[in-house]
């Protein structure tokens, strides 16, 4: 009945349906009889409004494109093309969801954001619906439904806009002024070809054709000279900062607690990026989350993107996640692992991560414990207590 009413009537049209019920309940009793006045009245008004809305039904088609990703708490458009496929004009054309995943939320300032006065016959216009995005997540939106509420606003005589869309919501990212790490940098077997200037040990692997916005100091002119078109050296760099970011997604405090979680691993991510290293993020949920990022390997939005999916596991995830790490171990730099307040298990584990040699640094999401080989951070301190680490 609430998808019904929410594809078939206004937001004025439900509360006035709600009114009409509300009068029509309370003049049941006897000494209310004014109430049956205002029943009657709302009553015929609706039928006005939907004998007439059937008469000026049209049929409307359109297509409707939202964003591909947004950040958690801010606002996104979802821009939405019509197109009048009657003979006929349409009036006051509206358009919206009849439902709405929980972490998502319509935002109207203006009643008449969302509508189209008038639509011609063949016209196309375009309308926006403004949502907000209230907590971390994928989505799936759609679909969509557009209809004329002409005469009162009342009723929605819909047209379905087909399609499905999917939203990724991604955490917050916080600005990080100093990370108390000191990676400092590490071999790594076969190298890895230059992004950057940054680090030694630079090893000669081949050339390549020249492509605009090569440092013409790279250009390989003797070879040039005999192929008769410009090619440029590569190289791999051999000893570079790599740190690994853990996730602990077993068992957080509460919601909040995780999604803080999720918002510092962002943000120690893109702290490590801009320092010019390579990031090995982890995660364990339902299944293992593992990206590398930096240089030439890959973008910070692909460990935003696996954010914006994980969820907390019921089951300890240590067994998979050190399966994982203890492959790269011997070449990471430091570790960095977000995680909750200690337990037994979590501190096993990273008594066994601290023998693979590598710095680590616990960041423990949570209130009300102390513990001296962790950094609490407190959810009700972000993101101050992020500027400093």
């Amino acid at each position: 009945m609430r998808r019904f009413l929410r594809r078939y009537t206004t937001g004025g049209g439900r509360a006035v349906l709600g009114i009409a019920a509300a009068s029509m309940l309370a003049g049941l009793d006897p000494f209310r009889t004014y109430l049956d006045g205002l029943f009657v009245v709302l009553s015929a008004l609706c039928t006005v409004a939907f004998a007439v809305g059937l008469l000026f039904r049209r049929k409307v088609s359109g297509d409707w494109r939202p964003p591909v990703r947004v950040v958690c708490g801010n606002e996104f458009v979802v821009n939405v093309t019509l197109r009048n496929l009657s003979k006929r004009s349409a009036y006051e054309v509206e358009v919206a969801f009849d439902s709405l995943p929980s972490g998502l939320w319509q935002r109207v300032e203006d009643p008449g954001e969302n509508r189209c006065p008038e639509l011609a016959p063949g016209q196309t216009r375009s309308v926006e619906l403004h949502l907000r995005a209230q907590r971390r997540g994928a989505y799936s939106l759609g679909p969509l439904w557009a209809g004329v509420t002409f005469p009162f606003g009342i009723f929605r005589m819909s047209s379905r806009v087909p399609g499905q869309r999917r939203l990724l919501v991604t955490p917050r990212l916080h600005h990080i002024s100093h990370l108390a790490l000191n990676p400092g940098l590490r071999y790594q077997p076969g190298g890895m070809p230059m992004a950057s200037e940054t680090g030694e040990s630079l090893e000669f692997m081949g050339v390549r054709e020249y492509r605009q916005g090569d440092s013409l100091r790279k250009i390989h002119w003797k070879l040039w000279a005999r192929r008769g078109e410009p090619v440029v050296r590569e190289f791999s760099q051999e000893y570079f900062s790599r740190v690994g970011v853990v996730l602990d997604t077993y068992r957080p405090t509460s919601l909040e607690d995780f999604e803080c979680a999720a918002e510092v691993a962002a943000s120690v991510a893109g702290y490590l990026a801009r320092q010019d290293a390579v990031v090995d993020f982890f995660a364990a949920g339902s299944e293992v989350y593992f990206l590398s990022v930096g240089r030439q390997l890959g973008t910070l939005q692909s460990i935003l993107d696996v954010l914006a999916c994980v969820e907390p596991t019921r089951e300890a995830p240590y067994e998979k996640l050190e399966h994982q790490l203890l492959r790269l171990l011997a070449q990471l730099s430091a570790v960095v692992m977000v995680t909750f307040q200690p337990n037994p298990q979590r501190r096993a584990f990273w008594e066994r991560l601290k023998l693979g040699g590598a710095p680590l640094r616990i960041l423990c999401i949570g209130r009300g414990f102390d513990d001296p080989e962790v950094t609490r951070l407190d959810p009700a301190d972000m993101p101050g207590c992020l500027e400093l680490l």
